[in-house]
């Protein structure tokens, strides 16, 4: 039916408005939307009722507000004060528009006469169209088949949605495939327009894809490309289909990776008139790099990437990606200079917001907050036009930016606008980003079932958006909010989960880490024999690798679970391995983590004689490094010290000042230690007073109270034999070996 309004015809039969001599195309659920509520002017509808009568389904809010926006965007004449679509705040939204009656009579003899206008125009080109198939049909030689007009007209103002590159040929290096896989995700979201392409990196099929963007179904034109090797020529098919009754295949041959891939971008390009990649061709070179970059080989892709701009100093996709490696290698000021160079090229107009998001990246590293603040509002407040995605990204940074300075209440509002207006679906990794932010807020004055539950939804959204850094990310967090609430297999289950998604990308050193936070828990949990078996492999990670900043972390453990076995001589031979390479790499908070655990080593054997001195060594490296902040976790030691002196005055001066210190600066494990150490002290002279300060801990619980065996000896000097032996129970079943070699 064709709807004549003030100043816009709606026609639902053929999905369009036209206004003012211009016809906009909708989309089926944009169409539906309208229609909706064209049949029902003057109603208030709320959200929740067009979503069960539109999309048929629960969806977001922001989904209906972004329909709604599109929507006033063709048919008012100024969208900042509707007055065909009203929103009726706390109730809903309701059609205003001013319907005119027209002469349907008239209506139909227009149409008519245009129809017999077509088909007259129809038989004219009839032998011109026999003559253009018969050409098609006997000029197969040409190498790339581009849609033709009428099938680019079909598509070209939908959504178009690339699925992950296949291979069928082995042969293919495996690096290069990696690069491939990714490729046209970082060159086309690096631009300006990023948004306009969607890319799905979880599904593989049609079919996946039709089902996971169901909502929008025959609005959504899947791009899925397979690639072969025959003899020296690759060969790429493309298929476009929108999984119901759609379907161009278009065959694409190069006698290389690079000219493949090009020859793809063009295509697409072509289909949805976006700026081709042809003009800044993809280099062989790159391809390699942006692999390896996805294999962590990051030195490896460094050289690449520079032996490339010394080839190609304008090639930017090169250069930007070149900044990604030297930021996760720590190369900020080398960064910096690479971001410089591009500001300085005419690349800068094609990605400048990637640019000023990348500046304000490092800027973060280097804990310019209010600068990155100011600077990315600045940024945005003069470039209106870039896209809903790349406005994201910028809050996204404005929110960590406002956490990091404690501004929690500012920080949770830019997480949260981060998401207003993107699609939740189709922008997986900003939802993931944002509710990781959000719970990385909350967690600063909670650690409860609401910050796990942001956690896991950021990890649900990571997962469907294949990002598989922010899925570990999550998942870390996700454990150590286990941890601290005492649930230790969850906390466990968490990490080997954690490590286990690390081994899709083969990184070998973002697995070592995985490894080293997992042994962490397991020694803490007491489970020292599983705890080894995965330190080991943390060693022979760091053998494979050659990498001395791992073999530090493998020997900090090995000293650790030796000594919680009693194997004190072993502990000091890797202490003292740990130290020499320490000193060798000039790595200084190994050297300081080393004499953490030379004092413990000490403090266990009760070396009274040779304590202090090495305490004393140890507290002018610190002042001399300028490490004072650790300074207090030195005082811990040393109030154990006089606690094995039995100087118990001064034992308890020294613990009471460095509870309070940590305390104030909210480090709950180092305050239930110093609070255990001083209980220890109080129960030789005041066991009332020990138990009193052991049972104050339990409403901090950032692990399962290490003393356990200490209140059951506080309680059984107070005659409660019956709770103490209730406690020790508890205690084995806590600490299992852990409790056994202690007990």
């Amino acid at each position: 039916m064709i709807e004549q309004f003030e100043d816009f015809v709606f026609d639902d039969k053929k999905s369009v408005i036209r206004k003012n001599g211009n016809e906009f195309k909708l989309t089926k659920t944009q169409n539906k939307l309208l229609a909706y509520f064209v049949a029902n002017p003057h109603v208030i509808t709320s959200k929740q009722e067009l979503m069960e009568k539109v999309w048929g389904r629960v969806v977001t809010e922001n989904s209906v507000d972004q329909m709604v926006s599109i929507l006033r965007n063709f048919i008012e004449s100024d969208v900042s004060k509707p007055q065909k679509i009203i929103t009726h705040y706390g109730q809903g939204l309701s059609f205003e528009g001013k319907r005119i009656e027209q002469d349907l009579t008239k209506q139909k003899a227009v149409t008519q006469k245009s129809q017999n206008k077509a088909l007259r125009l129809g038989l004219l080109l009839l032998p011109l169209l026999v003559f253009l198939l018969w050409w098609l049909v006997n000029n197969k030689e040409s190498v790339t088949k581009t849609p033709n007009k009428a099938e680019v007209s079909e598509i070209r103002d939908r959504k178009l949605l690339i699925l992950p590159m296949t291979f069928s040929d082995d042969s293919i290096d495996a690096i290069d495939k990696k690069g491939m896989k990714s490729l046209l995700k970082t060159t086309y979201n690096n631009l300006e327009s990023e948004g306009d392409l969607i890319f799905d990196e979880t599904s593989f099929t049609t079919q996946q894809a039709v089902e996971k963007h169901w909502k929008i179904e025959d609005e959504l034109i899947v791009l899925r490309s397979n690639v072969v090797k025959n003899g020296d020529i690759y060969e790429a098919t493309i298929e476009l289909s929108n999984g119901i009754n759609y379907q161009e295949k278009t065959v694409l041959s190069a006698s290389s990776l690079d000219e493949l891939v090009n020859k793809q971008a063009h295509v697409i390009s072509e289909i949805q008139h976006l700026e081709s990649v042809d003009k800044n061709p993809v280099d062989a070179l790159y391809i390699k790099a942006l692999g390896l970059h996805k294999s962590g080989n990051l030195k490896q892709a460094k050289a690449l990437l520079e032996q490339l701009l010394s080839q190609k100093e304008d090639y930017y996709q090169a250069r930007l990606l070149l900044v990604d490696v030297l930021i996760s290698l720590k190369q900020y000021d080398e960064a910096l200079a690479q971001l410089n160079a591009l500001k300085a090229t005419n690349a800068y107009k094609k990605v400048t917001t990637e640019i000023e998001l990348k500046l304000a990246e490092l800027k973060l590293i280097k804990n310019q907050y209010q600068q990155v603040i100011d600077d990315l509002k600045n940024y945005q407040a003069h470039n209106l036009n870039i896209s809903e995605i790349k406005k994201a990204k910028i809050q996204l940074l404005i929110g960590q930016a406002f956490a990091a300075m404690g501004n929690q209440k500012n920080a949770m509002k830019a997480f949260k606008q981060a998401i207003a207006n993107v699609d939740e679906l189709i922008n997986p990794s900003i939802y993931a980003q944002s509710y990781y932010g959000q719970a990385r807020v909350l967690s600063a004055s909670a650690n409860d079932n609401k910050v796990f539950a942001l956690y896991s939804k950021a990890y649900d959204y990571a997962k469907s958006a294949a990002d598989i850094q922010q899925q570990v990310l999550a998942l870390n967090e996700m454990a150590q909010n286990k941890l601290l609430q005492n649930q230790w297999e969850e906390s466990v289950s968490l990490t080997k989960k954690a490590i286990q998604v690390m081994e899709l990308t083969d990184n070998k050193e973002q697995i070592a880490k995985g490894l080293s936070t997992l042994v962490t828990i397991l020694n803490l949990r007491g489970q020292l024999s599983e705890a080894r078996e995965v330190n080991q492999r943390l060693g022979e990670i760091a053998e494979n690798l050659n990498s001395d900043n791992l073999r530090l972390y493998f020997l900090h453990f090995d000293a650790i679970l030796a000594m919680n076995r009693y194997d004190f001589s072993y502990a000091q031979e890797q202490i003292d391995k740990q130290l020499t390479i320490a000193k060798k790499i000039k790595n200084y908070s190994m050297i300081l983590n080393n004499g953490f655990i030379q004092l413990e080593l000490l403090l266990l054997e009760k070396d009274i004689k040779n304590f202090k001195a090495a305490w004393d060594e140890r507290s002018a490296l610190i002042k001399e490094k300028g490490f004072e902040r650790f300074q207090v976790y030195m005082d811990l030691f040393l109030g154990r010290y006089y606690k094995q002196l039995h100087e118990d005055k001064k034992a308890i001066e020294i613990l009471t000042k460095v509870s309070e210190q940590v305390k104030n600066q909210n480090d709950m494990k180092v305050f239930t230690d110093a609070q255990n150490q001083l209980a220890e002290v109080y129960l030789r002279s005041d066991p009332k007073k020990s138990l009193e300060i052991l049972n104050g801990l339990e409403q901090y619980n950032p692990h399962p109270n290490p003393y356990l065996d200490l209140k059951a000896a506080a309680l059984h000097k107070l005659g409660k034999n019956i709770e103490a032996l209730s406690v020790l129970n508890k205690a084995k079943l806590i600490y299992h070996e852990g409790w056994t070699a202690q007990n």
